[in-house]
């Protein structure tokens, strides 16, 4: 490829200088080197030990960036600092600022000193040329600038900086040669080229431009991994070196390729390159970095660069596929050329009609029709035939509101509106088993004017003669509560608004330029007849001329959805219940540090109290809810919500020096449980976790009689005081349970312990057994990790893993752990929590939580487990911003205004589409758990399918856990959308294959009652009618004793044997008294009557003898014979 040579070439690299993966190649007579461009070859800087970088400074610096030294990070004895550059031309320019610290540089070419330059100034001077060195003869020469620890007598020090060099005297020269820098950011999870493929216990951190190219890394400990799949014929790796990090193993195609050396004596140093290949054939290779098992310390990446020849694009796409634009307005569409380091990306764009709309080389397209129309614009790699599209809709100016079909996947909010207007979707389609709840979302957006009255509503949906009625739908718009997007509520965190409850049906006004929401639940009928359903969504307002009118149609799979207690999915949401007293309450108005001490005894676990919550946790039980949180001390995690935790029993030490439990709140709340249906003891369902052994403080509260307060003591679990206070409550709590018949399903729990807390606390429980040598079951939130011991946790009945200790390695140690437990009959689930992503927060996308529940399958855990179901705020219906994690971490559901609530305090509660996702995410693992159970086959292709779910990479946000980028965020949707198309298509599958079921119940109750007829009561019957029942008789027995049987042979002979056991009441007729009067006209002449009279005797006796001699005749027929003659 040809050079060209032009000051074109400087706006080039201005662009290209910020690209994320950057093709380095020189074009012009003039060539500048910016200062990020590091490394040994060519046109590249390599700078010695301790110098550091600022970033983000484009009115500063060329390409916003800058490279410094400062003397402070000086040893004496080292060699002075220094930079290097390789440059091909007859001359080089070096730019930087003069500062009053600066020192003076001494300036080498090709090894030889040939000048100094001073880079002092009392006043700062903007960058510039600091050096120019001219008449070089052309060719390959190495520049190198070192800061000679000396300076002007004015100068305050000796430090140095730079901006960039400009190489002089570039020849047009035939290259193809490359160097594509790849950023760990840009990943895989395949074996996609050019990007980084994690594998292990991956983090990101990003938001930090002085340290990390692009602002950001990647680390991982020991065993973990990455790889990167690319064509060149090199590759360098470059990262931070820092005293805790490892020396890492190479492999490249499988084979051992050497190490790279992460550590470093003293100070870390970011963006070094820490390995390079030798020469490689020209071709597709994988190179390989793993910080080995047994290694401490961490393994971390920045960034690597990959030396190539021309490669040519595979696939382009667009970040739109349906736009929907009023006439005048515009739209950029991006495209994304593949592999991102093709040397080929000029896109060619092109409308179809340009009547419609029209599109200009950057893919901006302008709707150009006045009147409803619609177009196709086209991308294509130039002088390709890659091509990607997008349809566009143009339609007039919207006066005041326009509306489309969603994603129930997507958090959108106010910030949207402007994305928003250009969506369309006019139609929806999901597949549903019987008994299952689809999910929708409608968008609606107003123009500059308030819209009034605006109304969703559904119609029935219709399956030939079968309908699923309207009363089936629900239809509720999403009320927006604030939330500080942070962690901890960082003040610089802004504070938004997020449609975060599912609030009430019916009519809306909606504000000028707002952006509304509206949730459509469909709850498909058990009984619902299979095949597709068709019906519509219609958005109505006042101002509407013309309703917008949706097609929604899902089609209803012969299969009913299975509930959590027919595929024993575990699921566990933490119940507060002191949190719903409290704020209907309205107590916690005026907190201290966050949190509010204010309780009401008197109130709690009163029957007003459970009306509060009877609702909720009978929705808590349909979503398949098992378990119940019940604290047996106070503050069990040191009081770290907003509302307190008191102990469920109270704990009183004697004036004797003995303890006394009162369990009056404990019975009363355990009981409300077992009303709700959350558990059964007396059949041992469920579970009570009993918070706890190893509280967060260690820290027993209790009432002293003897001093008449309250006394709060510390323990070390272990100790001998922490033993024989625990093994006192434990005797006396065993007893209690015992004689309420709970003990059985009771468990003593732990949260988040380390092992120096959990191993006496398991040992404790374990060794205090009743008659029967039966001790507590035990549960536990347990960070399980590769070096774990089965020895330990086979030693606690149910473990809960944090989604952040997954192992995401080769190992797969949690699914190994997860399936050893289940051999035991040991259940493991995995939770999530504050800091992690794909979370369930206010801020996270629904479909986060449809994600996770998949995520249980794939490490083959028993379900989910998290904090909380309703541990609320003190204003949920405004600023919903919690003090210590992400907003909406404490809770899925939302309390009903206050002023609602009766007298007798019965509430009810909103729910959440994050909620509706993850109980969609259920629904479908509980799906997939019958199915596997169906066959091996179809078991194999869950495995299959939910084997490819890798975590995601995360980073943080003014605290908070989200997606490492875009892309992460991207791929998570994705993942949910793959599972549901899998599941779906391998649900059809099986309906397709499953065997016919035949019923013969109606058939054996009819053989079994012909068979009760005797031969005495066949004597009596016409023999026409015998000889067909016994037929049908006969043929019944045959095919109720054939499985090869069909339905249409088993009703068919079920018709037949009823109608012949029908005509069983077809009884012979008696025909003595008819024989004796044909008899007695033996004696008769015809000469003595007249013909006419004659002639009618001899018809109705040729009648009478017809009748004798018809043996199936019956007594009707011998009646009318006799009364005829």
């Amino acid at each position: 490829m040809k050079r060209r040579i032009g000051a074109i070439f400087l706006a080039l690299m201005m662009v290209i200088s910020f690209l994320p993966l950057t093709i380095v190649k020189a074009e012009g007579s003039e060539l500048i080197i910016n200062d990020s461009q590091i490394g040994n070859e060519l046109h590249q800087i390599s700078y010695s030990t301790g110098w550091g970088d600022s970033t983000g400074y484009p009115d500063r610096f060329y390409g916003g960036d800058e490279h410094w030294f400062n003397f402070s990070n000086y040893v004496d004895g080292d060699p002075l600092p220094s930079f290097e550059v390789k440059f091909k031309g007859t001359g080089i320019e070096l730019y930087g600022e003069k500062q009053s610290g600066l020192g003076i540089y001494n300036i080498y070419l090709d090894g030889e000193k040939i000048d100094t330059v001073d880079a002092y100034s009392a006043t700062s001077v903007a960058s510039g040329k600091l050096y120019e060195k001219t008449g070089i003869e052309y060719g390959e020469h190495t520049l190198k600038v070192e800061l000679s620890k000396t300076k002007n007598a004015a100068s305050s020090g000796t430090d140095g900086e730079i901006d960039y060099l400009k190489v002089l005297g570039v020849k047009e020269e035939v290259t193809d040669n490359y160097v594509s820098k790849i950023e760990d950011s840009e990943t895989t999870t395949s074996d996609e080229l050019f990007k980084f493929k994690y594998t292990g216990n991956w983090k990101a951190s990003t938001g930090y431009p002085n340290m990390f190219s692009n602002g950001d890394e990647h680390y991982a400990y020991a065993g973990d991994y990455y790889e990167i799949t690319f064509i060149g014929t090199k590759v360098e790796i470059y990262a931070t070196k820092d005293s805790g990090h490892g020396v890492y193993d190479v492999y490249i195609d499988d084979v051992a390729a050497g190490q790279a050396d992460g550590t470093i004596i003293g100070s870390r140093v970011h963006k070094q390159l820490i390995y390079t290949s030798e020469e490689l054939t020209d071709g597709q290779h994988t190179i390989k970095v793993m910080l080995p098992e047994d290694a401490t310390g961490a393994i971390q990446v920045d960034f690597a660069k990959v030396y190539h020849g021309a490669i040519n694009p595979s696939e382009i796409t667009l970040s739109e596929t349906d736009i929907c634009l009023e006439t005048g307005m515009t739209k950029e569409i991006t495209a994304e050329v593949a592999p991102s380091v093709a040397t080929n990306k000029k896109v060619v764009w092109e409308s179809n009609d340009e009547s419609v709309a029209t599109v200009d080389e950057d893919g901006v397209i302008t709707a150009v029709s006045s009147e409803e129309a619609n177009t196709v614009v086209t991308a294509t790699v130039e002088g390709t035939s890659l091509s990607a599209s997008v349809n566009v809709r143009v339609v007039p100016v919207v006066e005041f509101l326009s509306a489309y079909v969603g994603s129930t996947n997507v958090l959108e909010t106010q910030d949207d509106y402007a994305n928003l207007l250009t969506n369309y979707t006019n139609s929806w389609k999901d597949v549903a088993w019987k008994g299952d709840v689809l999910s929708s979302k409608i968008v609606t957006c107003s123009r500059d004017k308030d819209v009034h009255n605006a109304e969703v509503t559904a119609s029935n949906f219709v399956n030939g003669s079968s309908v699923i009625s309207s009363d089936n739908v629900e239809i509720k718009w999403l009320k927006e509560v604030s939330a500080n997007v942070g962690r901890n509520r960082p003040s610089n965190a802004p504070v938004k608004e997020f449609p975060d409850v599912i609030y009430k049906g019916g009519k809306v006004d909606i504000e000028p330029e707002s952006a509304k929401f509206a949730w459509v639940t469909i709850n498909v009928p058990k009984d619902a007849k299979p095949g597709l359903y068709q019906g519509t969504v219609t958005v109505k307002a006042d101002e509407l001329e013309k309703p917008y009118e949706f097609k929604y149609e899902f089609e209803v799979l012969d299969l009913v959805q299975p509930e959590t207690t027919e595929t024993n999915t575990q699921i566990q949401i933490w119940q507060h219940p002191f949190s719903v007293a409290n704020y209907y309450l309205g107590l916690g108005k005026t907190p201290s540090g966050g949190i509010t001490n204010e309780l009401a005894e008197d109130f709690y676990f009163t029957e007003e109290h459970f009306n509060l919550m009877r609702d909720s946790m009978k929705e808590y039980v349909a979503m398949g809810g098992k378990d119940v949180v019940a604290n047996i001390v106070e503050e069990a995690w040191n009081h770290q919500s907003y509302y307190s935790d008191p102990s469920m029993v109270k704990w009183t030490k004697k004036t004797d020096g003995t303890f006394e439990f009162d369990y009056t709140w404990y019975d009363a709340w355990i009981n409300f449980q077992i009303e709700c249906g959350v558990i059964d003891p007396e059949n041992g369902f469920g579970q009570i976790k009993c918070y706890s052994i190893v509280p967060w403080n260690n820290q027993i509260a209790y009432f002293d009689e003897a001093t008449g307060g309250t006394v709060k003591k510390s323990y070390t679990p272990g100790a001998a005081d922490w033993q024989e206070i625990w093994t006192t409550f434990l005797t006396d709590f065993m007893e209690h349970s015992k004689e309420k018949g709970w003990f059985d399903i009771t468990y003593i729990s732990m949260d988040e312990r380390g092992l120096d807390q959990l191993q006496p606390a398991v040992e404790l429980i374990s060794g205090l057994t009743d008659e029967n040598g039966v001790s507590f079951k035990i549960s536990s939130a347990f960070n399980f990790n590769n070096s774990s011991s089965y020895d330990f946790t086979d030693q606690i009945d149910d473990i809960s893993i944090n989604l952040g200790n997954v192992d995401q390695s080769a190992n797969q140690a949690t699914k190994a752990l997860a399936t050893h437990r289940k051999e035991l009959g040991l259940m493991t689930t995995i939770y999530t929590c504050t800091g992690d992503y794909p979370g369930n927060f206010v801020i996270s996308d629904p479909a986060d939580n449809n994600w996770v529940m998949w995520y249980t399958l794939a490490q083959n855990t028993d379900g989910f487990m998290r904090w909380a179901w309703d541990n609320w705020v003190y204003d949920m219906e405004g600023d919903v911003s919690y003090r210590y994690w992400e907003p909406g971490d404490g809770w899925f559901i939302y309390p009903v205004e206050k002023d609602v609530v009766d007298e007798e305090y019965n509430a009810s509660f909103y729910s959440t589409p994050r909620y509706e996702m993850m109980k969609k995410g259920i629904r479908d693992i509980n799906k997939a758990k019958y199915l596997m159970e169906q066959s091996d086959e179809l078991k194999a292709k869950i495995d299959e399918l939910v084997g490819t779910l890798s975590k995601p990479k995360q980073t943080t946000s003014y605290g908070s856990a989200v997606a490492a980028n875009s892309t992460v965020r991207q791929s998570t949707l994705n993942d949910v959308n793959r599972m549901r198309a899998g599941i779906i298509e391998i649900s059809k599958e099986a309906v397709a294959n499953k065997p016919v079921e035949v019923s013969k119940a109606a058939l054996q109750i009819a053989v079994e009652m012909a068979s009760a007829v005797t031969a005495e009561d066949l004597d009596k019957v016409v023999p026409a009618v015998v000889t067909e029942f016994n037929a049908a008789l006969e043929e019944a027995r045959v095919i109720l004793a054939d499985d090869n049987a069909t339905q249409e042979e088993v009703d068919a002979s079920f018709a037949r044997l009823s109608v012949a056991m029908h005509m069983l009441e077809f009884l012979k007729g008696d025909k003595a008294e008819l024989q004796d009067l044909v008899d007695s006209t033996a004696d008769l002449a015809a000469e003595k009557y007249t013909p006419e009279t004659w002639a009618v005797l001899e018809e109705a006796l040729t009648n009478a003898n017809t009748v004798l001699n018809n043996e199936n005749a019956m007594q009707e027929e011998v009646d009318g014979a006799y009364d005829n003659l």
